[in-house]
């Protein structure tokens, strides 16, 4: 697993969200090779009143996986 470059994060209403590209090489039982891109997303509560200290803790989102060919 190779992780690119951070884009600048973003926040939104009381939420912080950073993207996290990564590329991914593995190799099959059967030998074949396969490449796959993915994009993860990152995210917190800002420091907001009543935000618990699970809800300050990062979070990966799900990601989506796209072969490359």
């Amino acid at each position: 697993m190779t992780i690119g470059e951070l884009p600048e994060g973003d926040a939104g209403a009381g939420s912080v969200f950073q993207s996290v590209p990564v590329t991914i090489d593995a190799v099959l039982k059967t030998g074949e090779h396969q490449r796959f891109k993915r994009s993860y997303t990152l995210r917190r509560v800002n420091g907001v009143d009543g935000a618990t200290p699970a809800q300050r803790r990062w979070h990966i989102e799900p990601a989506k996986r796209v072969p490359v060919r």
